[in-house]
């Protein structure tokens, strides 16, 4: 039925929340999140409750994403030793001014 109704390119792109009841999961396709009982007991939960096994790690990508109040992990490539330099023209009134500024 997935194949049937979901294009290849929507497939392809998203990992996908599929309810496949039962022990094995029988889409061989990318699976973010597995739906495989509405049957599951819960402690404080007086009804059947969905159970579901996930492949994906979704915690650590929306941490570092920045997402859902989450500052996004701030990452400096330049190597420890780079110094970071700029040069400066400032202008006030007719007064010109020019150097380097470095990161300090």
């Amino acid at each position: 039925m997935l194949q049937t109704y979901i294009d290849e390119d929507i497939r392809s792109r998203y990992a996908l929340w599929i309810a496949e009841w039962g022990r094995k999961l029988n889409y061989s396709g990318a699976v973010g999140i597995r739906q495989y009982s509405d049957k599951g007991k819960v402690d404080g939960i007086n009804a059947n409750t969905d159970l579901d096994e996930c492949y994906v790690d979704y915690p650590t990508q929306i941490k570092e994403a920045g997402l859902n109040g989450f500052a996004a992990p701030v990452t400096d490539d330049a190597p420890a030793n780079e110094q970071k330099t700029a040069e400066v023209v400032l202008q006030i009134g007719d007064d010109v001014y020019k150097g380097k500024l470095t990161k300090a």
